[in-house]
């Protein structure tokens, strides 16, 4: 293979994605989305939170419409103890002036049928429904424990109710205890495999995507004249793979400069005691409470371990399926005809991040830990299966298989390219394929 062709086909392909306006935005926009998936709904309860509705209620046992204390969102005022039909409900609804946003009615036999009736004009939002089950669950609960007449015997209860805590820590090789979080470790994995998912097949249909348009174009006949079919395909693949790292590594800088601004505004807003100054960092104290929770167990995690294993795993994949990709998109002339060939292998991808998914409550499962060997499966199940401590000799047995069967798929796709990229007007089939093979 001559190497400066190969060189001169990767940065034709390279430059071609990177320069497009869309690549550069949404390697832009992606990392603010996300944030904002985070940040927005914080933003948007604080804003809502301005809004108190008023909602009226009519108590008419007497005793428990004080119980509803409401909150920043909702506040609740006594607007009497009659019994009332809904159209006189209606009536008052109409007529009121301070604008309710809904009436509630506590019938008198509540403690015996432990219902409530809302009435409002829109459908009520859950909070509200959240809010009086709350309040109301501990009166009416209170009420039926004073009933037994028993001296202290509400007292009992409240002690009796006991909540636990449970909090992971996980030994170093040092004998050091740290910090772990299942939650996170759920999350971490999830988020990785679903990245895998993504780019493995956004730029593995890009590669099918740019053979076809160059075979539709007619452009592959003047390209294949000065250089080998096996220098073409290599450096669409080896070019788009560049594309993807690049915008991997765009994307972790910046959603790394917009955690870290988001963890600094935190610690400005809510100082730390002393107890939980982070280690290693003098003079900076860690926020308190669940945030300073969910920083210490990412904190804990392995993040260079993780991240680098994760980029290998991404390269495996994506030379394995893009191989494929090419070699099927070889086969055809059109891209309306590339989906009897992409569709066998869409539906090994999804399946991998179904299984996956199921790794996420039992990582050391058997079928996890046989689909994190697959090499068609194992980028995407041991993404998941990582942030759980997987043994070193797993994953490098793991990325050995995997780009073992790449190799072998790049010279399968390679042979099935040498032929497919110069005919037209045949609409392949697996049994050309096949016999392309040999």
């Amino acid at each position: 293979m001559n190497k400066s062709r190969f060189l001169l086909i990767m940065q034709r392909e390279y430059y071609s994605i990177v320069a497009k306006k869309s690549f550069i935005v949404s390697t832009l926009l992606v990392p603010l989305l996300v944030l904002c998936i985070g940040v927005v709904p914080v933003v948007l309860s604080e804003l809502s939170s301005a809004d108190v509705r008023q909602v009226a209620v009519v108590d008419e046992t007497g005793r428990y419409g004080k119980e509803l204390k409401g909150n920043d969102e909702f506040q609740f005022s006594i607007a009497g103890h009659q019994e009332s039909d809904s159209r006189n409900l209606r009536q008052k609804f109409n007529s009121d002036s301070t604008g309710l946003y809904a009436i509630v009615v506590i019938p008198a036999n509540v403690e015996t049928t432990n219902q409530v009736s809302v009435y409002s004009e829109k459908t009520i939002q859950p909070s509200l429904t959240r809010l009086l089950e709350e309040d109301l669950d501990r009166a009416l609960s209170e009420a039926k424990i004073a009933s037994y007449n028993i001296p202290e015997l509400d007292k009992i209860v409240k002690e009796s109710q006991v909540e636990v805590t449970v909090k992971g820590y996980t030994w170093s090789d040092d004998d050091e205890e740290q910090t772990s979080s299942t939650e996170i470790a759920m999350v971490v994995g999830i988020a990785l495999s679903f990245l895998t998912y993504m780019f493995v097949l956004m730029y593995g249909a890009m590669i099918m995507s740019s053979v076809v348009e160059d075979k539709t174009n007619r452009i592959v006949e003047v390209i294949v004249s000065s250089c080998r079919p096996m220098e073409l395909m290599l450096g669409k693949v080896v070019g788009v793979a560049l594309v993807g790292l690049t915008q991997i590594l765009i994307w972790a800088v910046l959603l790394g400069a917009g955690l870290v601004v988001i963890s600094l505004s935190g610690l400005a807003a809510a100082p730390a005691p002393a107890e939980l100054v982070a280690p290693g960092m003098p003079g900076q104290a860690m926020p308190s409470g669940e945030f300073a929770e969910i920083m210490q167990g990412l904190l804990a995690v392995n993040w260079f371990q993780i991240l680098g294993v994760f980029v290998l795993y991404f390269i495996g994949g994506y030379l394995l399926y893009s191989a494929l990709f090419a070699g099927f998109g070889s086969a055809v002339d059109q891209q309306s005809d590339a989906s009897q060939f992409m569709t066998p292998v869409m539906l090994i991808i999804v399946f991998a991040l179904m299984i996956g998914q199921a790794c996420m409550e039992s990582p050391d499962s058997t079928l996890g830990v046989v689909c994190s060997y697959v090499p068609f499966t194992s980028p995407i199940v041991m993404m998941v299966r990582l942030p759980y401590d997987v043994p070193f000799w797993e994953v490098a047995l793991s990325i050995l298989l995997l780009y073992a069967t790449a190799g072998v798929c790049i010279w399968l796709a390679a042979r099935i390219y040498r032929r497919g990229i110069l005919m037209y007007g045949h609409k392949a089939s697996y049994k050309d394929l096949l016999r392309w093979l040999r």
